[in-house]
This record gives structure tokens, sequence and C-alpha cells, in this order.
């Protein structure tokens, strides 16, 4: 059984992940996909996630003392229990009709109420917790947990400064699906979206719902001296995907909504401009993909992007107008041969395009 929050989310992505990895190599495997906080509270589903889009859009500063702070996560523990607890009653019944041998929870929420289902009903059903960021925070800590994947090592040590025992925590990566692992042929890429193999590609992201500046840093692109040409993928924003179609540029520009074509276009891109989700980072590293990181969440994503900036993976622009110097500085490494090859042995040292074929392994013989 695989647990989730959030239809088209990161958290998503890496169910979906794992359950093809599983049903590719176990085809005779019953396996379920569920989003467990429509599941237990099914009307508080859509308040909660506006409610949060609302904090990050607006005063993004709120959310960033609420994450993983301790004093939080202390005066909020009874409030946490409740909700755990009746949640777990709701969820008894999907996990006794399924009776799965393993359940695998991609986000804190849902593991925690399978934590207190095993707690409260003696249950031996091993739980794994896999994280979707490089920095785990509080509400990841159960004792019940049999197995913690992680990205990193640096997310290992975390957990074992926070109390876990490290015989559980294995380094897999975030899961994503096998496709990025693939080759691509970027001469028939490049011939069927129509770009030109000779001119840089510069693929621009906002999340899946197509966050940040996205509008300035076009207009900066659109006038940077060197000819580019663009991927700007606005997820479930339509009214960017509308506002770059009626907008003429200088530059070539490929505009996508939510699209299944990731692979391949990160496949044709020279570097990409980014938030630093999870699953999105994990995407760019299996693809030798280097980052410009603009506009991180606070929380989460901060902390990605100082694990991804320790690293030498990745730069931070604050603005739209530093994606200049930002863009020479990734091309010109990218050319000269030294620095490019220590640039991608940073990031063949972090990619783990494997990931959802070894944690199905493991699901299957845990």
């Amino acid at each position: 059984m695989l647990l989730y929050i959030t239809e088209r989310s990161g958290h998503h992505s890496a169910a979906l992940a794992i359950k093809k990895a599983i049903l590719y190599m176990s085809p005779e495997s019953q396996v379920a996909c569920v989003n467990a906080f429509r599941y237990v509270f099914p009307f508080a589903e859509v308040v909660i996630n506006n409610l949060y889009l609302a904090v990050i859009k607006r005063v993004p500063k709120i959310w960033e003392k609420m994450y993983d702070n301790p004093k939080f996560v202390r005066r909020t523990s009874k409030i946490k229990d409740f909700i755990h607890s009746l949640g777990t009653k709701r969820l008894k019944k999907l996990i006794d009709d399924f009776n799965p041998d393993v359940v695998l929870c991609t986000q804190a929420f849902p593991c925690g109420l399978v934590a207190e289902y095993k707690r409260t009903y003696s249950s031996n059903v091993s739980l794994f917790g896999v994280l979707t960021d490089f920095a785990p925070h509080a509400f990841w800590i159960h004792d019940e947990v049999d197995t913690y994947i992680v990205p990193a090592d640096e997310t290992k040590q975390m957990l074992v400064e926070k109390g876990v025992n490290e015989t559980k925590i294995k380094t897999f990566g975030i899961p994503i699906d096998s496709k990025f692992a693939e080759s691509k042929d970027k001469k028939e890429l490049f011939a069927n979206y129509g770009l030109d193999l000779n001119v840089p590609v510069v693929m621009v992201m906002g999340g899946g719902r197509g966050l940040g500046p996205i509008k300035h840093l076009l207009a900066e692109l659109d006038e940077d001296e060197k000819k580019l040409q663009l991927i700007v993928v606005c997820g479930l924003n339509k009214r960017l995907f509308n506002w770059i179609n009626k907008r003429r540029f200088k530059q070539r520009v490929l505009t996508f909504l939510f699209t299944d074509q990731i692979d391949s276009l990160m496949s044709m891109a020279s570097l990409i401009i980014t938030k630093p989700g999870g699953i999105t980072t994990a995407e760019c590293l299996a693809k030798k993909l280097p980052m410009i990181i603009m506009s991180p969440i606070p929380g989460q994503e901060a902390r990605n992007t100082q694990i991804l900036k320790s690293n030498h993976v990745a730069l931070q622009i604050d603005s739209p107008c530093g994606v200049h110097f930002a863009l020479r500085s990734i091309l010109s490494e990218i050319v000269d041969q030294k620095s490019s090859a220590k640039y991608f042995d940073n990031i063949e040292r972090l990619s783990k395009p494997r990931s959802s074929s070894q944690i199905a392994q493991l699901a299957l013989n845990p």
C-alpha cells in the first residue's frame, strides 16, 4: 500500500513511481495507491491545501517559522496526537480490508497515521517512510517506522541526529519514474520539437503550480544578449500559460501546461531554472541537468537549496535580474572541460536515477 497526500504533487509522483517499479518487477502483486488525507479527512483536504498555498504565497515567513520548529512541534503535539487518533480510526478499515504486507508513505502525515495504527492495534505491518525532500522534519520521526528511504547521506545524518537508528535508514534517493534513467536521442528530440541543436536550451519551471516570478524571468531571458531557446512548463498555472502565448518574444519559446513529457524536455535542456521541489530536483540530477534555483519556498525547499548548493550542483538567484550572471557561469563551466568534469562529478555523486527500483526491490523483500 502506497500512501501520499495531494493530487498532482511530488508526493503523488513518488508513490506512482514506486508503484510502477513494483508492478514491473512483480506483475502479480496487488498495489493500492491512496490519497490518505482525502481518505480520512475528505472535507478538510481542499481547505488545508488552499490555506497552505495562501501562506506560502502571501506570508511565507510564517511557514518558515513553523517549519520543523521544535517549539511549534512541542506546542502542537497534543493536536497532532488527536488528529492521528481520529485519522487512524478511519484508516483502519482501509488497511484491514487491503491487508498489506508493506505500507510506504511518501509524506509525513500518512506515515504518522500508520505509526499510530501500529501502536494502537499492535500491527506488525512493515512501514516505510519515503522522504521526498533532502531535509527531514520532526513529524517523520516514529519508532514504528521500520525503514526510512532518504535522498542523501546528509539526510541520513540529520535523521540520526533526531534519534533514528542508522540501521533503519537506506540512502536510495527520491523515487522518480524510471524513464528519467533512460537516455534519449537528442537529434530526434530537437527535430520533433522544432529546436536548433546548436542553440542553448533554458528550461523554466515553477513547480506543479507554476509559482514564482516567471513573467519577470522570461522578460530578462528575452533580453539576454545570447541567443537562447526557452522551454517553459507552467504546471497548473493556466493564467501564466495564456499570458506567455499571447506575448511576442525575441527568443524561441515553447510553453507547456502540466505534462508527462518532462523527461524529454529535460533531455534537450542545457540547464534549468526552477523551484527546488524534491521530485524536480531528483529528476534534474538524474538527467545530469545543471540548476539555477529561484524562489524556494521557506522550509523544505529552502533546505533543499542549502544541500544542493553545498554539494555544488546548483546556483541560486535572488531575483530575475540575476539570471544573466548565473547563466553565463553555468554555460562557461559546461564548455570548459576541466570545470565541466568536476561539475558533473558532483551531480553524479548526488544523482540516484534508479531509486524507485531499489525501493521496489526492498518493498518486495522487506
